[in-house]
């Protein structure tokens, strides 16, 4: 009898135990073999990292338990070797909201705290029970003056046991925080961080001669000490707490990057009159820097020192406001890469012996009219070498692919590049772009008006880039930046790929093997990747359980019906002898 079981039951999963050490090595040696031989960045706010109900503060956090297993899976999953994170300094509402980028610029904050590791039970629960957002970053519950988190960080002030460590903190950050913390005092006794504002002594407090400053400081601490001292205090918590999770990062292998945000906060330029440009903007609201006065250049080093001592590589923001630097709406400064130079000399020296100029990542991207990449059809020489961070939102048959940049004869090391960043909006068909997306993968256009196609083909083309990076929104389908990584995010991702949404890196590599012809002459790599392909995808075939059991059954009688045939045909003859 000839028993068939044709039937199967499609569906998607993640990797089984006895499969992540070959995931691993095909995922290594495709990389390699597709051209991705540097860095592969997952760019993510540190807030919407994933919190189980019982921990949801309203913000993750970088270290704690549930951020650090998130890495891990993207790790394993992504191929992931570096994390930037956006904006760490102190977010502010703006119309409810809380942009990135209205964050400070040389300090850390709220969010940055990891809050549990640092207070009692009862009053963690506490602000637990106070975040009424799921699903949603909730800043209002962490960093705003009245919220729960800043009211349980108040207590853990004024009861702290062992004040040793802090106050070694305070004495050695004194200089870059105090100015900070009288800024935030300032702004208690007003009631508004507009210090244009405030009496002519207090908002001119560093134009003043030395005497007249520093009585009127020893009244401000009369009037609201406390508050510069909190201020230091909530500075030495996410301080320490950065470390530690830097350190956890390194030691999984990753680096930590920064977004060194082109901008200066109030407090700074409160502070350092003479370093800004009066009334001058580079643009957003944000201040011009004086470099005409050395004032501007050592602030800049500060700024420069303060991230490289608490990350392992920065991505300058809007880099090329320090090259044409505008002094007004239609006037512009021209610096060439003097600014520049002054970051990296001051990179070096930050980092001493270890530093890697590959680690400093600039946004060059600008509006033609206020900065371009090239001189004529001639790079300019100072852009040429530093790595430049791309992105296919403008994709062209000349421009935003890992191709074009190449054929410009770009060094494959000198630029990284992803389908979208933080500034992108969400990835939707484009007929030009999925004209050009075909001829580089070599997919037929048809198949491209499949928006999810489409948006798979546009994680594909930079998969073959030296230098790639992907952003947490598209790689995990979510709505938006302040979307929340699900903490069952496995289970998530499991579900999302069997619906053809999010990242799925093997297809990427498929799609990119293909391109290449690599296909054809790494055959038994090529299998591979496939075959993992299949599995997120949920093409992997399998055989219907119970139809298995029936056959199993089924096999198991006609085995026992053969024996029984077999031993009733040769059933031994006996003889008898007289």
């Amino acid at each position: 009898m000839d028993i068939r079981i044709s039937h199967s039951v499609n569906f998607g999963r993640l990797l089984k135990p006895s499969e992540e050490a070959d995931y691993k090595k095909t995922l290594e040696q495709a990389r390699e073999k597709a051209g991705n031989r540097g860095k592969t960045i997952l760019i993510l706010p540190s807030s919407s990292l994933p919190q189980k109900d019982i921990n949801n503060t309203g913000v993750g956090n970088l270290g704690n338990k549930e951020g650090l297993e998130f890495f891990d899976f993207a790790k394993k999953y992504w191929g992931v070797n570096e994390i930037q994170i956006l904006p760490a300094g102190q977010y502010h509402s703006h119309h409810g909201n809380y942009p990135p980028y209205s964050g400070t610029s040389m300090d850390l904050g709220n969010h940055m705290i990891n809050i549990k590791a640092h207070l009692q039970e009862s009053d963690f629960k506490e602000l637990i029970s106070s975040n009424n957002i799921k699903g949603k970053v909730n800043f209002s519950n962490v960093v705003d003056i009245s919220s729960a988190q800043e009211k349980a960080l108040r207590k853990l002030y004024k009861t702290m046991p062992d004040k040793s460590e802090f106050e070694k903190y305070k004495s050695e950050n004194f200089a870059r925080l105090e100015a900070k913390g009288l800024f935030r005092a300032l702004r208690t006794i007003y009631g508004t961080s507009n210090y244009h504002k405030w009496n002519e002594i207090d908002k001119n407090l560093f134009s003043l001669e030395p005497a007249k400053r520093a009585e009127r400081i020893k009244e401000i601490y009369k009037l609201c000490g406390e508050e510069v001292d909190f201020y230091m205090y909530k500075q030495f918590l996410a301080d320490s707490d950065l470390k530690k999770a830097k350190e956890e990062l390194n030691s999984k292998g990753l680096k930590l990057n920064a977004d060194f945000i082109c901008g200066f906060s109030y407090n700074e330029v409160w502070s350092h009159p003479k370093a800004f440009t009066p009334g001058a903007s580079i643009g957003w609201g944000l201040p011009t820097l004086n470099f005409e006065n050395p004032e501007a250049e050592k602030l800049l080093r500060e700024k420069v020192d303060f991230y490289t001592k608490r990350f392992d590589g920065l991505r300058i923001d809007a880099a090329w406001t320090y090259v044409n630097q505008p002094q007004s709406e239609h006037v512009f400064k021209y610096y060439d890469d003097k600014i520049l130079n002054i970051i990296e000399d001051e990179f070096k020296k930050a980092r001493g012996m270890g530093y890697d100029l590959k680690d400093l990542m600039y946004e060059f991207s600008a509006d033609p009219n206020k900065f371009g990449l090239y001189n004529g059809h001639t790079i300019k020489p100072y852009v040429k070498d530093r790595v430049k961070i791309e992105t296919s939102d403008h994709l062209s048959g000349h421009w935003g692919s890992n191709r074009a940049f190449l054929d410009r004869n770009w060094s494959p090391q000198s630029f990284i590049i992803g389908a979208t960043n933080h500034d992108s909006p969400k990835i939707k068909y484009n007929e030009g772009q999925a004209k050009v997306l075909s001829k580089i993968l070599k997919i037929p256009e048809k198949k491209l008006m499949d928006e999810k196609e489409f948006i798979r083909a546009k994680f594909a083309e930079p998969a073959s880039a030296c230098n790639n990076m992907i952003f947490f929104r598209d790689a995990l389908a979510l709505e938006d930046t302040h979307s929340r990584i699900p903490a069952d995010y496995e289970k998530y991702y499991e579900n999302i790929l069997k619906n053809k949404e999010g990242f799925n890196p093997m297809d990427a590599l498929e799609k990119t093997f293909k391109a290449k012809g690599l296909d054809k002459k790494e055959r038994k790599l090529y299998k591979k990747i496939v075959k993992y392909r299949n599995i997120f995808d949920g093409k992997e075939k399998q055989i219907n359980p119970v139809l298995k059991w029936s056959a199993g059954i089924i096999c198991g009688g006609l085995i026992l019906y053969g024996l029984y045939k077999y031993l009733k045909n040769n059933k031994p003859h006996h003889s008898s002898s007289i």
